[in-house]
């Protein structure tokens, strides 16, 4: 859901060296300031360790602040507020024949800083490799599709490739779990090649591993047998109202809760929001995956639809936890798009999560 931020960087097309020059030059920044961290290691979270408090930490540009001091404090404050998982979702780029651009090798910076800041701040990680669609023919992962056999073997190839590549840095850095693909509802019937990527991640990666489902296509999962959560997008329209009320909001996430822990039961198998978020908009509710902005009370209707989310979704059984979207690593007060980091959003979640009143 990160499209109407990222339109505005990713514009900008860089070659693929530069952009590694960026990330190593972050990681040498980050290591050559190691003090910085060791002062605060060994400290722990003081949410809830048994409902994940997630936060989604994305990033302008290609990822090099997650290497940085920015993405360190980002995270120390969102401790502070109650979260005790944090997600970040590294990067590949699509061609339109299906072939996949990625950077190589094990070493990179942007991927392994936040490991190891998490590990420093008790903060256990998701780690979300996205794809990016921006220059192809994709209008975003969703209509990710081929037409010929070719490019439907090159694209299972690339991404394999990259995907195990990417979890073995997450079994060397300790991540606590792992999504192995985001939204990629039209390549789903290929159960073949997806079952062959689980069992090659499972060979070199060791912790929990999911995968993030949009909201209208989970049930159409194959092989949810084969991973250990199930992983939801979670933009559920919820109310067409105006202004919808408290009441308009939990009566529009009844069903949608009902049918969730059915679900859950049939595959035996705990659910996991691996985003749930709400645009400043006052037609959010209705289509959260809209990223139009704008309308009378926009804020406040945001503001509401997280409320009533998170109080609404903590003390379920089936349910483990959520990861909202979204947080940039940087000292800035965003209230406009998905972000979440402005005062208000800030207390909110400080009296939800971080002193323990989620309903």
């Amino acid at each position: 859901m990160e499209q109407t931020q990222k339109r505005r960087w990713m514009r900008v097309r860089r070659p693929l060296w530069w952009w590694l020059g960026v990330c190593l030059l972050a990681g040498w920044f980050v290591r050559e300031d190691g003090a910085l961290w060791e002062r605060d290691a060994g400290a722990q979270s003081t949410a809830n360790p048994s409902f994940y408090r997630g936060m989604t930490v994305s990033c302008f540009g290609w990822g090099a602040a997650w290497a940085t001091r920015s993405m360190y404090r980002t995270m120390k404050e969102l401790r502070s507020l109650g979260t005790n998982w944090v997600s970040y979702h590294p990067y590949a780029w699509i061609r339109d024949n299906g072939g996949i651009r990625f950077p190589r090798g094990l070493q990179q910076p942007h991927v392994i800083e936040p490991l190891r800041f998490g590990r420093k701040l008790g903060i256990k990680m998701l780690l979300k490799p996205h794809i990016g669609y921006w220059g192809s023919r994709f209008s975003w992962r969703g209509a990710i599709t081929f037409s010929t056999e070719a490019e439907w073997q090159r694209f299972f190839r690339d991404y394999q490739v990259w995907t195990v590549e990417q979890a073995r840095i997450a079994q060397r850095y300790q991540a606590d779990m792992f999504s192995v693909g985001v939204e990629y509802r039209l390549t789903l019937h290929r159960e073949k090649e997806w079952r062959r990527l689980i069992a090659a991640v499972r060979k070199v990666y060791k912790g929990k591993l999911t995968y993030s489902a949009n909201w209208d296509t989970y049930d159409k999962v194959p092989f949810w047998d084969a991973l250990d959560l199930i992983g939801i997008q979670a933009y559920f329209p919820i109310s067409s109202a105006k202004n919808p009320t408290d009441a308009q909001i939990r009566a529009g996430w009844k069903p949608i809760l009902q049918k969730l822990e059915a679900f859950s039961k049939k595959h035996r198998k705990a659910i996991v929001f691996t985003e749930l978020g709400y645009n400043y908009a006052s037609h959010t509710l209705a289509r959260p995956w809209d990223h139009d902005e704008g309308g009378e009370s926009a804020g406040e209707i945001k503001l509401r639809a997280i409320r009533v989310a998170l109080e609404l979704l903590e003390g379920r059984p089936w349910l483990k936890g959520v990861f909202l979207w979204k947080w940039f690593p940087s000292r800035r007060e965003i209230e406009t798009n998905y972000t979440l980091q402005y005062p208000a959003m800030k207390a909110l979640l400080r009296r939800l999560w971080r002193q323990g009143r989620p309903r």
